[in-house]
């Protein structure tokens, strides 16, 4: 991670078509994000919404999908705003064979161009990558103990 840039990765020991449905469909979403619900219409876009019930409702639109392969998104970072210019960011997952498994890799950019404080962006950028480096093993658990089938 960089000052205005999250790059977290992590090898699953799952294949691609398993960890897809997860990142890219609202039920495999709810599953090691959000998990008091989302929606996620994933065609360019198409509407996000993550809620968590100490945060709120997170709001988003898709930019960008290459099926199985990379989901674009641009999130605010305020429950229940719009993601607009300044208080939005873009997050990507990207996931491809690796070995017997997949590698997902969570980027996030546009910290620096956030309505804040260089401290407060700085802040929202550290803060999200610990959030990003716990999702990803949360999802990795779910994928490696088969518990994504259900």
């Amino acid at each position: 991670m960089t000052e205005t840039m999250i790059d977290v990765a992590a090898h699953l020991d799952a294949p691609v078509e398993r960890i897809w449905p997860l990142l890219a469909e609202a039920d495999g979403v709810r599953r090691w994000y959000a998990f008091d619900g989302a929606e996620l219409d994933p065609v360019p876009g198409g509407a996000v919404v993550f809620r968590w019930r100490e945060h709120g409702d997170y709001r988003g639109v898709v930019e960008r999908v290459v099926p199985g392969s990379l989901l674009a998104l641009r999130c605010s970072l305020f429950p229940g705003a719009e993601p607009e210019p300044g208080s939005a960011t873009l997050v990507e997952f990207h996931v491809e064979p690796d070995g017997d498994g997949a590698r997902v890799r969570i980027v996030e950019t546009g910290f620096a161009a956030l309505n804040c404080t260089e401290e407060e962006q700085r802040l929202r950028a550290r803060e999200n990558s610990e959030g990003w480096r716990a999702a990803l093993e949360l999802l990795r658990g779910l994928v490696e103990d088969g518990d994504d089938t259900r």
